[in-house]
Order: C-alpha cells, then structure tokens, then sequence
C-alpha cells in the first residue's frame, strides 16, 4: 500500500463531512491520475468512491431522505476506518473498510434512487474511461477500477471523454513520473 493513502482517505473524509461535492469530483479526478501513473487499485477504488459520494451529495432527495444520516454516518466512520488501516499499512482491514463502504453506498443507491441507479457501477465507467483517456489500454482501464471491460468499450464509444480530456503531463513528464515510481 502506497504510504500516503491514509492522507489521501483523509482528505476524502474532509470533503465527504463538509458536503463539497465538488471537492470529492476533484478528488476523484486527482486519485484515478495517482492511480494510473502508479497502478494503485486502492487509489482506483478510493477514486470510484469519491466519485459515487459526489453523485450522492449532488441529489437532493437523497440527501433529504430519512436514512441518509444513518447512512452517511456509517460511511464516513469506514471511511476513517480505512484511513486509519492506511496509515498502519494493514491492506486486509483497508479492503474491508472500502468494501463496508462500497457497501453502504450500493445498499443506499438500491434502496433510495429513483431516477439514478448504480451509482457505484456508473462510477467505475467515468473513472475508467478518465484512465483510457490518460492512455491505458481499455483491459488496463476495466481492470484498474473494476469496471466491465464490454460496458466501458460502450461507455467510452457512446461518450467522447477520451477526446475531450485535456493534457496535464506531456510523455517527458510521464516517463519521469514513471521511471520514479520504477526506481530507475
């Protein structure tokens, strides 16, 4: 496990508490590019979370629903969970504080959405198909977040995403980045 996922969960942890969505979008966005440059499914899972969390707080009759704060408490103590288990490098007890969450957040999605459903799922898609436009592969991408490989060659063809996602590093920098993350 990478050392600073526990500061990488808190941050998500701060968002989450705070409702700014918008910070956990941005934060998905940062953890899915640490995650390709790096191949750290955790840090994929963590983004697809942020992700899932930000369409939650941007649905109102979610929020307003009578077991959202039940809900988002349990969320938010796996959450710290998980960032502790991060920060003592036990991979098992992480794994299951993200799925406790996972968890929650399918549960949640089932049992209140009327329009959205799967929110998780459809995280998986946005979040592998923002790593295809980095310049994984498509099998690189499906398997980085656990998304199907069919649905996101769908997701990817119906959507232009992987067109429209501006340049942050230019192939300089991503060697660099890599060859470090290589130790060469």
């Amino acid at each position: 496990m990478e050392s600073g996922t526990g500061a990488r969960i808190s941050s998500l942890v701060s968002a989450f508490e705070s409702r700014r969505p918008q910070g956990l979008k941005e934060l998905g966005k940062d953890f899915i590019e640490e995650a390709v440059v790096k191949s750290d499914r955790n840090m994929a899972l963590a983004s697809v979370i942020a992700y899932a969390l930000y369409k939650i707080l941007t649905k109102e009759h979610l929020l307003s629903s009578r077991a959202w704060p039940k809900v988002s408490e349990s969320i938010r103590v796996f959450l710290l969970t998980a960032k502790d288990a991060a920060q003592e490098n036990d991979e098992n007890n992480f794994s299951r504080a993200m799925q406790n969450v996972i968890g929650k957040i399918e549960a949640f999605d089932d049992e209140m959405s009327n329009y959205a459903r799967n929110i998780f799922e459809k995280g998986k898609m946005k979040q592998a198909s923002v790593a295809y436009a980095m310049g994984l592969s498509l099998n690189s991408a499906a398997g980085l977040t656990g998304a199907d490989r069919v649905e996101l060659q769908r997701y990817i063809g119906a959507t232009r995403i992987h067109d429209e996602q501006p340049v942050t590093k230019g192939i300089e920098e991503r060697m660099r980045s890599l060859r470090e993350v290589l130790g060469r």
